[in-house]
């Protein structure tokens, strides 16, 4: 799911998991791991959001309930402390990393509103300190159901 995502899972990430679930509207593609503190912050600087980090409740009323219960996970919309929120877009940043001397972007679907979320490469994320050394990386994305290059899959999500 990290190479479908276009975001690789540290290797000091401890608790992995990713499923694939198909819906009557989209396919939802979904990732989380934990990390020590430093190394969550060394990973968030690395995948930048587009725009600024944000709170959960401002940014994605639009989440389903279930999403990463199936890993016995809470939400991380319902958290109150501790969480940001943004959409990291690994074909942007990559573009922002090759940008020519004039800094302009090589990119050619970049976009210059910060908050673009339509580029179909971009994931949510969400970052939860859930201990003082301890943060869970939450990654969602969703994918035209049957139009996208993605592993095989069945009708209910796979870990």
């Amino acid at each position: 799911m990290s190479e479908q995502m276009g975001l690789q899972v540290p290797v000091a990430a401890a608790s992995a998991e990713a499923s694939y679930e198909i819906t009557s509207r989209f396919d939802i593609g979904l990732l989380t791991f934990t990390l020590t503190r430093k190394d969550a912050e060394t990973y968030l600087k690395n995948n930048p959001p587009r725009g600024t980090w944000r709170k959960p409740a401002a940014a994605a009323a639009h989440a389903t309930p279930h999403d990463f219960a199936h890993f016995g996970l809470p939400e991380p919309e319902t958290f109150k402390d501790g969480v940001r929120f943004g959409y990291v877009c690994p074909r942007s940043n990559a573009a922002r990393a090759t940008a020519t001397p004039s800094g302009a972007s090589e990119d050619p679907f970049g976009s210059s509103d910060a908050y673009d979320t339509t580029d179909e490469r971009c994931v949510e994320l969400f970052a939860h300190d859930y201990t003082p050394d301890r943060t869970r990386i939450y990654l969602r994305t969703h994918f035209d159901p049957g139009l996208d290059d993605l592993p095989t899959h069945s009708a209910s999500p796979k870990k």
